[in-house]
């Protein structure tokens, strides 16, 4: 605290409402705080008040101040959103290819939108982009060259992510078939067909999945363990096969599997349709 100060001698003037009207010599007149008046002073009591700066309190408060402009930086003006990162090509069919990227990342921005571009023209927006992070694309030509790549807008700025070069398959390749098993209830089809799916050099699953590409079954009816087969069990259509048709995803025969194997390519899946006669 400052070690200069200045004394100024009042009198007391007038009290009333809580606030006193002090007379200075040199005809000042100010309004004080009655509440901080020396016990006793009245109306013609002289007072002396002394004027000083608290040096000490103002660097304390400037300290204060400037640590709560540096919290604020750290939280709020250090950190930017960041580019979305397309990771994998996680599938690729002859039609189709599904994408992978990771979660995307706002910092303290807000999301306005996320956006998937095929060869830089814009497809669509990304539905729930805070939580999802992948996506099919279906409607693409065989045998054809694509760039892929998201752009994030935010409230602090347009992020484009990296470019993603892939070619559709030929109908000769077949690594890009992704089934899944519902109810076989023939226990040999359907160890051929899984067989005949790993030579292929695609793969299969006992759940509907985002890139998968055909449901396989004999019956819609679900079975206590999924894809084994139990052997005539009837019932309501299991969920695996519900999400299949939710999804639009084509519900085959195993023999269909058996057909791309032997043909060595992508065989036409209309004659192989649950219920048709191949």
């Amino acid at each position: 605290m400052s070690k200069s100060q200045e004394s100024f001698m009042f009198t007391v003037g007038k009290l009333d409402a809580g606030m006193a009207i002090l007379l200075g010599e040199r005809a000042h007149l100010i309004e004080f705080p009655s509440l901080l008046l020396p016990p006793g002073a009245t109306t013609g009591s002289i007072v002396n008040i002394s004027v000083l700066q608290n040096h000490t309190e103002e660097k304390r408060r400037d300290a204060e101040f400037w640590d709560l402009q540096s919290s604020i930086l750290d939280t709020y003006g250090t950190k930017a959103p960041e580019a979305p990162k397309l990771e994998q090509l996680r599938n690729v069919t002859q039609t189709s290819v599904t994408l992978e990227w990771a979660p995307i990342q706002l910092a303290t921005a807000k999301l306005r939108s996320l956006d998937i571009y095929r060869n830089r023209l814009r497809l669509a927006s990304i539905p729930s982009p805070q939580s999802n992070t992948s996506t099919k694309l279906s409607g693409l030509q065989l045998d054809t060259d694509y760039t892929f790549h998201l752009v994030l807008r935010t409230t602090g700025g347009t992020y484009p992510s990296n470019i993603l070069h892939v070619r559709t398959h030929t109908i000769s390749d077949t690594s890009g078939i992704s089934v899944c098993f519902g109810n076989v209830q023939d226990n040999l089809l359907l160890e051929n067909a899984k067989m005949a799916v790993r030579e292929m050099g695609a793969k299969w699953s006992d759940h509907i999945q985002i890139d998968t590409t055909h449901f396989v079954c004999t019956t819609p009816a679900a079975t206590p363990t999924g894809a084994e087969a139990t052997g005539g069990l009837a019932g309501a259509p299991g969920v695996e096969y519900q999400k299949a048709l939710q999804m639009s995803i084509p519900v085959v025969q195993p023999t269909w599997v058996l057909a791309c194997h032997t043909e060595k390519r992508m065989v036409p899946i209309h004659p192989y349709y649950l219920g048709a006669t191949p």
